[in-house]
């Protein structure tokens, strides 16, 4: 399986809740780093842990996945639960080692609205 294809096998058993089975994918000695909520894990256990306690009804909507070069991939997947009012983007850079997820840094940004201040200055999709 190409760097690629492991990202879009990891979002893929995160949509259908299988976090533990993600467990493969992922480097003994793996890093997560969440820098908007400067939180990090420094284990597979922990990450799945997290992963767990935040539910299974998740959907993790690939929008965008390319390989970046060298030992590089990055997504952005779109977030959503019906259980959740928010949704959320969730920009990843992954580092490889040996065919396994190494680091996994992520970027969440929460789906909002067009502020008042910008109004007549963007358009709207």
């Amino acid at each position: 399986m190409d760097k690629v294809e492991i990202v879009k096998t990891l979002w893929s058993k995160f949509s259908s809740g299988d976090y533990k089975g993600s467990r493969p994918l992922f480097s003994e000695k793996l890093e997560i780093v969440w820098p908007t909520s400067r939180e990090y894990y420094e284990s597979v256990e922990e990450f799945i842990a997290v992963n767990e306690i935040f539910g299974k009804d998740w959907t993790f909507e690939i929008r965008h996945v390319e390989n970046t070069g060298s030992e590089g991939v990055i997504s952005i997947v779109y977030v959503t639960s019906p259980s959740c009012p928010n949704s959320f983007y969730a920009t990843s850079v992954f580092t490889f080692s040996s065919h396994q997820i190494a680091r996994m840094e992520t970027y969440w940004a929460f789906e909002d609205g067009q502020p008042e201040w910008r109004k007549g200055l963007s358009k709207v999709y």
